[in-house]
């Protein structure tokens, strides 16, 4: 086990350091010499590193051995699933991207969907001249929330062809490897903590409106989702309580497109209604107050440092959303949270799982021997980054 442990944290130094020299990674993990030495024999032997040239030293004396971590010991794959398509993304351990693919889902009714999603990923596969059989995680993001006790999807009728059975226990069969299904949003607000807007905050409210609307919340680095999968899921929550509106109704485009024009702005797409009405005090004002009660709730009972507003709503309104929506909120409540205009990236979703399932297949790989294999539904934000190495004197850690 402490062998083990040893191989690992050396594997996540040479991750976050690049390459490095056995001396380097003996003051990096607090190894002695000898047993950095066979470590890093034995790291070579079973191909987890590799000999990566040889460090320039001033003066007499051989050059020191260079090592690296060998980051196509195995492959991760991203999955966007949605009601039209299935679109993927290949990334080696360092998390590069290798390959990329997207197929329509369209047209396909009677096929099984986890077929399309095998497919999705052959080809990205191919597209780097891989096997599919060389992703040994995957992350697949989906619109709507997995019950983690029936592995059923719910609150997302628009899908019905993923309606009725165990997603995660049939995409793992379909792709013979670990699969972890998350909801949608919450891989945007991966993505936005581990590169975009949230990097470096471990408590935030992501509030998603585009075609439907959801919240997605992480309180101390951790998602949450509640105990049936459902927590978010805020698109049918009656807007103001006795009235028969609903969150969704009023935040979502269809609801923001209605809003400009009870306004008399015309305007036949989200940009162009916010481009314009935001401009309009009235408009800006209701929106603003709609946003805002949106939020209120979660923000009062979360806390969070940082409110992040994503989907289309969003990308359109840019920072006077942001503004008009951090006074609102801020006269409603005595939390002062920090709003934010999500970075919106292409592929967010595919990249939120891109993220989640590298750290979970370096776990896989990296962590081979250290006790059970990686349960492949437990924290996926919690493998954003690679461990530091262990605390405590360094002989305590020795490999024997």
């Amino acid at each position: 086990m402490l062998r083990a442990l040893n191989e690992r944290a050396a594997l996540y130094a040479l991750l976050r350091h690049g390459a490095m020299s056995r001396v380097e990674l003996d003051r990096a993990i607090g190894l002695s010499k000898p047993a950095a030495a066979e470590l890093l024999r034995r790291l070579e032997t079973s191909g987890l590193v590799c000999r990566s040239g040889f460090q320039s030293v001033r003066g007499p004396g051989p050059q020191a051995q260079l090592w690296t971590a060998n980051i196509e010991a195995g492959y991760a794959a991203g999955v966007d699933i949605s009601a039209t398509s299935v679109d993927v993304a290949i990334a080696d351990l360092g998390g590069m991207v290798r390959g990329e693919a997207k197929i329509s889902t369209r047209g396909n009714q009677r096929q099984d969907p986890t077929q399309a999603v095998r497919t999705a990923i052959e080809e990205a596969a191919k597209s780097c001249s891989l096997q599919a059989s060389d992703v040994v995680h995957t992350v697949a993001g989906i619109q709507g929330s997995v019950d983690p006790v029936t592995g059923h999807l719910e609150y997302a009728t628009h899908m019905p062809r993923w309606q009725g059975f165990d997603v995660r226990q049939r995409l793992g069969a379909a792709l013979g490897s670990a699969v972890t299904v998350e909801n949608d949003v919450n891989l945007v607000t991966v993505d936005e903590v581990a590169g975009g807007c949230g990097r470096g905050h471990r408590n935030v409210v992501l509030l998603w409106m585009s075609r439907g609307v959801a919240v997605a919340a992480m309180v101390d680095g951790h998602l949450v989702r509640g105990s049936r999968g459902g927590a978010g899921e805020i698109d049918q929550v009656p807007f103001v309580r006795g009235e028969s509106r609903t969150v969704g109704e009023l935040v979502s485009n269809r609801g923001v497109l209605s809003l400009a024009r009870q306004h008399n702005i015309s305007a036949g797409t989200i940009s162009a209604a916010l481009r314009r009405g935001l401009s309009v005090p009235e408009f800006a004002a209701e929106l603003a107050e709609r946003v805002a009660l949106a939020l209120s709730s979660p923000v009062a009972l979360l806390d969070p440092e940082l409110v992040i507003l994503a989907g289309d709503v969003a990308m359109a309104g840019q920072q006077a959303l942001a503004d008009a929506v951090t006074n609102r909120l801020h006269d409603m409540l005595a939390h002062r949270p920090r709003v934010a205009i999500a970075h919106g990236a292409a592929h967010s979703v595919r990249q939120g799982a891109l993220h989640a399932a590298v750290g979970a297949a370096r776990e896989e790989v990296f962590g081979r021997g250290v006790g059970e294999a990686t349960d492949s539904g437990a924290d996926l934000e919690s493998w954003l980054l690679p461990p530091q190495a262990p605390a405590g004197p360094g002989e305590a850690r020795r490999s024997r």
